[in-house]
């Protein structure tokens, strides 16, 4: 007879591949929404540079003065 504590680590290291696998699952296709998302607005942002409407402006540092 199997010994109750291999069976038992068996079980529970079975369980944790598991949730490793479904965790990793999740977390590509949470990965791959947000690149698609980025893909769409980098898509916008291009569209909006070519047909030449204006893009917000990025701050530019300015110098410190203390006058």
């Amino acid at each position: 007879m199997i010994p109750i504590f291999l069976l038992g680590s068996a079980v529970y290291l079975g369980l944790q591949l598991a949730q490793q696998t479904l965790s990793h699952e999740k977390f590509m296709q949470e990965a791959s929404a947000r690149v698609k998302a980025l893909e769409a607005e980098v898509d916008a942002l291009q569209e909006k540079r070519e047909t030449g409407t204006p893009v917000a402006a990025v701050e530019t540092k300015k110098s410190s003065r203390w006058w």
